[in-house]
């Protein structure tokens, strides 16, 4: 690799994967959900984004993952302007707080393959990205069962299984804990510790142990950010005290 050529790699580096810039949002065309809302995600970090319920968390990932269109401001994908948000669910996954929300086959190998299928990929690459989800997720066992006869926590890591199959570059998990038991949980945060290592995460959490492992924690209130925090000490002291 010449000099050039390790200058170019060292640039996109730095270049956030995903931008956000001055988003706004009203569901009924008056009171704003999101205002003004501006953030950059960079690769392999887990970015956490607090704050108390209803402070439009979940709306401001669904931006992110094209979900909802903003009403005012712009979202860029490696400094490329986001104009039509079905371009952002090829690269950005969301895992909803309850995994029945996006479950569409009873039978956990099935469910896990609808993403590939639906990307028109040959049935060699659908069962090669199948078994790399569920054997990323520890569940390849799972893979015969049915989705309904699974704990809360088994159903948790089948719903991030169908999206990890897609290969997204960023993967959103809305409130991965909720619902867990300790070791559930426990194997939660050992999971996306795991996943840190080649994948860029966004992480919606109350759960302090979530907000600890995370590279940067933002805390939005009343639809804007408040503050951006790179140590969790300084978090808990400055914006828990603030909800």
């Amino acid at each position: 690799m010449d000099v050039q050529e390790s200058s170019n790699l060292s640039t996109l580096e730095d270049v956030p994967l995903l931008t956000a810039v001055d988003l706004s949002y009203s569901y009924d065309g008056s009171r704003l959900v999101l205002t003004n809302v501006s953030l950059e995600v960079r690769r392999r970090e887990v970015l956490a984004i607090a704050g108390p319920n209803g402070s439009g968390k979940t709306t401001l990932v669904k931006h992110l993952n094209g979900l909802i269109k903003p009403t005012t401001g712009k979202i860029y994908y490696l400094e490329k302007e986001i104009r039509n948000p079905k371009d952002l669910m090829k690269r950005v996954g969301l895992v909803f707080q309850n995994p029945d929300d996006q479950v569409f086959f009873p039978i956990v190998e099935e469910d896990v393959a609808f993403g590939p299928k639906n990307m028109g990929l040959s049935p060699s690459e659908i069962q090669e990205r199948v078994a790399y989800a569920l054997n990323s997720m520890q569940i390849l066992p799972l893979r015969n069962r049915s989705y309904y006869t699974l704990s809360f926590g088994e159903r948790k890591k089948v719903a991030i299984a169908g999206v990890l199959a897609m290969k997204p570059e960023i993967i959103i998990l809305d409130e991965p804990t909720i619902g867990l038991d300790p070791w559930s949980k426990k194997s939660f945060i050992d999971l996306i510790n795991r996943l840190r290592e080649d994948t860029t995460i966004i992480l919606v959490a109350h759960d302090l142990d979530l907000l600890k492992i995370s590279d940067r924690i933002l805390f939005l209130k009343e639809g804007r950010i408040l503050g951006e925090y790179h140590d969790f000490e300084i978090f808990r002291q400055q914006a828990i005290g603030e909800k």
